[in-house]
């Protein structure tokens, strides 16, 4: 989908004090030496027990409402996204990010969409203020804490260490910095068992008392069928590659011609072999080296890194920015960012 008029007008994000290395893990018998060399990430961030999602979301909301300029009057929709557990069950986060930054009647709504969530909540604030003449702004929030004994951020993810962590942008119809050129999503549900696994359902959350592994269910999903491996790769290369062209021939522009490229905070290997050699994004495009210090966050790595290139990348007016998010699902996600002023280092 090409936009007209749709602009990001504030981003914002939220980073735990407190930071735990690859290595120190190891040491601790937290995490295995073989496993942190192969995924490649040096360092999470880790919030305390009061820093849970929703709240660590506030902080960055109010960023990002603070730098877009608007007024609290001005929001119309505030999305909040994220992965894991809130604080609370039977509860509604979405609202208590709103009370926390913009209050107003504006409904609160939550886009669970694992750790694409925030890119795919850009879209959909994107199509409500297309969808309504008069001025407005949509404010998009995510956070997420990653807490033993539910999550184990080093050993419940395969090949992989999970930091927390939130980001927030402000969408707006009134003007920005930066154009918001395109959004294209996909998905492919066939590829859906990847996480679900093949040990049956559960009644509740939590119901064993064990750390979700979501080690075993990829396993099970691999070994259920030796064709499974194949046809998971073909089909995520080939919509990888259609999600990306279709949303830049919608914005008009190229892989070449963009400066900087934000796709997820995973292993190593996959960046390499799924972005930079089966796309060909160029590395150094890329904010991946700087988020090797913090890990997969949830649902906000792409808002978090699009907070980091505005705040410390000096982006330049007609610099061109994509982001591409890939979620198990499967659902697929590229947004392509024209910026529209210069902003300092």
């Amino acid at each position: 989908m090409r936009w007209d008029n749709i602009y990001l007008a504030g981003t914002g994000s939220y980073l735990p004090e407190q930071v735990q290395t690859a290595e120190a893990a190891v040491a601790e018998g937290l995490a295995d030496a073989e496993e942190v060399a192969a995924h490649g990430i040096r360092a999470v961030r880790v919030a305390s027990p009061e820093e849970t999602g929703p709240v660590m979301a506030a902080h960055a909301g109010r960023r990002a409402v603070e730098n877009s300029g608007l007024s609290t009057e001005d929001f119309g929709l505030l999305i909040h996204s994220y992965v894991l557990h809130q604080g609370q069950e039977l509860w509604t986060p979405a609202s208590y990010v709103q009370h926390e930054t913009i209050g107003g009647t504006a409904p609160a709504v939550e886009v669970l969409q694992n750790s694409s969530g925030g890119l795919f909540s850009l879209e959909m604030a994107a199509s409500h203020l297309a969808a309504r003449p008069q001025p407005g702004a949509v404010l998009v929030t995510t956070g997420d804490q990653h807490r033993l004994p539910y999550f184990d951020r080093w050993n419940s993810d395969d090949a992989l260490a999970h930091g927390d962590g939130a980001g927030a942008v402000v969408l707006s119809n009134q003007g920005g910095f930066a154009k918001l050129l395109a959004t294209v999503s996909y998905g492919d549900p066939s590829l859906e068992p990847f996480l679900r696994g093949t040990q049956g359902w559960t009644p509740a959350p939590f119901h064993e008392g064990k750390p979700i592994d979501l080690r075993s269910r990829i396993r099970d999903f691999m070994t259920q069928s030796e064709a499974n491996l194949d046809i998971m790769g073909e089909k995520i290369g080939s919509m990888s590659v259609r999600v990306l062209e279709d949303a830049l021939k919608e914005a008009g522009t190229d892989l070449e011609s963009a400066r900087f490229f934000v796709h997820p905070n995973i292993n190593q290997s996959t960046v390499e072999f799924a972005y930079h050699d089966a796309l060909g994004v160029n590395p150094a495009t890329t904010t991946y080296e700087w988020a090797r210090d913090l890990g997969h966050m949830g649902a906000g790595d792409h808002l978090i890194s699009l907070d980091h290139v505005v705040a410390e990348r000096g982006p330049r007016k007609g610099d061109v920015l994509i982001a591409m998010g890939a979620t198990a699902g499967f659902v697929w996600t590229v947004a392509v960012l024209e910026f529209l002023v210069d902003l300092p280092a």
